[in-house]
């Protein structure tokens, strides 16, 4: 096949994994009552896109739901305190919008501390499927990691910013591709972040190792 056929094949497959994923998400959350669903259903979405990045090949639909059950109760004690801010100060956001007062010094802080909670609770997600950390290290590892890791944090958020950006130019595609697409490019650049990291570390102590 021509390599312009295979690059848009590749395209469309991708767009095709955020769709059905979103699709996913949507429907274990509100299983899950909403509250309690939807930590299970983005540790799911990040489970299922490493695999697939593995090249692994799977029932989509039934690993999905494995992985909801399975991390029902284990993933909201990791991880649901993150969203949870991360939600509250999202509510407070639009008060402060709604109201005017966004320019306001309480408005700014409160901006701040959304996009801090947020992208750590991004990298939380992630940092769940690929490392096995006591339940209460995930989003501390994840904070350590983001003031550590500041290029790879904005990286992050430039993603977010291009997925609120075409949710809002293309509103259309919001309920059938925007949480789709934004677990699956999250987990992808969190996952080669850490594997990057990984192989580093590696390098650095057999480097350091007496028999080297």
């Amino acid at each position: 096949m021509p390599t312009w056929a295979v690059r848009a094949h590749a395209v469309f497959d991708w767009v095709w994994w955020m769709a059905y994923v979103n699709a996913l998400w949507w429907v274990f959350a509100f299983a899950g009552g909403i509250v309690f669903g939807i930590v299970p259903a983005s540790t799911a979405a990040a489970h299922l896109t490493r695999r697939r990045l593995r090249g692994e090949v799977f029932p989509v639909a039934r690993t999905f739901a494995a992985a909801w059950r399975r991390d029902l109760r284990k993933s909201n004690v990791a991880l649901g305190a993150g969203f949870l801010v991360t939600g509250m100060l999202a509510v407070g956001v639009a008060g402060q919008f709604a109201a005017g007062a966004l320019g306001s010094v309480l408005g700014v802080t409160t901006v701040v501390a959304l996009a801090a909670a947020f992208l750590i609770t991004a990298v939380a997600v992630p940092l769940y499927v690929h490392y096995e950390l006591p339940l209460g290290a995930y989003l501390f590892t994840a904070s350590r990691w983001a003031v550590r890791n500041i290029l790879h944090v904005v990286l992050v958020l430039l993603g977010a910013v291009a997925i609120a950006g075409v949710g809002s130019i293309l509103p259309g595609v919001v309920p059938f591709l925007t949480v789709g697409g934004w677990l699956t490019l999250s987990t992808v650049l969190c996952i080669s972040f850490f594997t990057a990291n990984d192989r580093a570390v590696a390098d650095r102590a057999a480097a350091a190792s007496p028999s080297s």
